[in-house]
């Protein structure tokens, strides 16, 4: 009896953890290089439970071990128009914008967006441009990692065609440095004259400038980075005081005419709110 319940629990595991597994791999590696290289793919591959993270392939683990083992072919026979897909649920500027800022972090100068479509939540994004070889995987999938992105599975069209899901699970700005109430001033300094913050919490912010011909331009966004208010002031100071209440997530802070204005720095606080 126990020997029948092992036996069916294999036959249970072996279907479960097999056809779904080798055809993401075939997908992947394309069919011929599956079918020359089968015996060697099954011995990589005989613990393919260890590839699963609950109940979902590990797309990270399963990329990096096919590009160690030489079976996952990135490099093009001569430069080419690559096409990358980004599905997620989130804003099409969320989205544009994290991989705007991902593709540059892996020294992509020239892309353009190709295609964008935004329907019932979802975000679907093409990105387009000429290279020598497709994207690094496992690469892309730790810098959108820093940005909030979970990759729950990867889709090759053809060498020069790729699909990407992914979830944002915590929504980050590479560049937003995070502020919370507190006692302390934070005091930061950027050339081109942009700021942006990731806010936790509520409370009254004050920022000032190293300038008293600043004029003050502050943008509050939700998670998506949907403009919840913008703050605009017409008139030199040196610095502003505003309430930051819950569902703002990002803050960016410039100046009306010239953002140069205040490249030399500002100082921010940020405290809770007074009983």
């Amino acid at each position: 009896m126990i020997l029948r319940i092992i036996i069916s629990m294999s036959l249970f595991l072996s279907v479960f953890f097999g056809d779904g597994f080798d055809d993401k791999i075939q997908n992947l590696i394309g069919s011929q290089s599956y079918s020359v290289n089968k015996n060697f793919i099954d011995r990589i591959f005989r613990d393919k439970q260890s590839f699963y993270t609950d109940g979902r392939i590990d797309i990270k683990k399963l990329v990096t071990t096919l590009k160690d083992n030489g079976l996952l072919t990135l490099k093009f026979n001569e430069p080419s128009e690559l096409h990358i897909t980004f599905v997620s649920q989130t804003t099409p500027i969320f989205l544009t914008r994290s991989i705007n800022s991902a593709l540059s972090s892996m020294g992509y100068s020239y892309f353009a967006v190709s295609k964008a479509e935004y329907i019932e939540g979802m975000a679907k994004i093409t990105f387009s441009f000429s290279t020598e070889h497709a994207l690094d995987p496992a690469i892309i999938i730790d810098e959108l990692a820093k940005r909030g992105y979970l990759f729950t599975d990867i889709k090759r069209n053809s060498i020069f065609d790729w699909e990407y899901d992914i979830e944002l699970v915590e929504p980050k700005l590479a560049n937003a440095r995070e502020i919370s109430p507190s006692e302390e001033v934070l005091e930061v300094r950027e050339v081109s004259g942009e700021y942006w913050f990731s806010a936790t919490g509520s409370g009254n912010i004050t920022i000032t400038a190293k300038t008293p011909y600043w004029r003050p331009r502050i943008v509050l966004y939700d998670k998506n980075l949907q403009i919840i208010n913008l703050i605009s002031q017409s008139t030199t100071a040196n610095k502003i005081t505003f309430s930051l209440l819950d569902g703002v997530r990002f803050i960016m802070v410039s100046d009306t005419q010239n953002p140069a204005i205040i490249k030399n720095g500002i100082q921010v606080k940020f405290e809770e709110f007074d009983d």
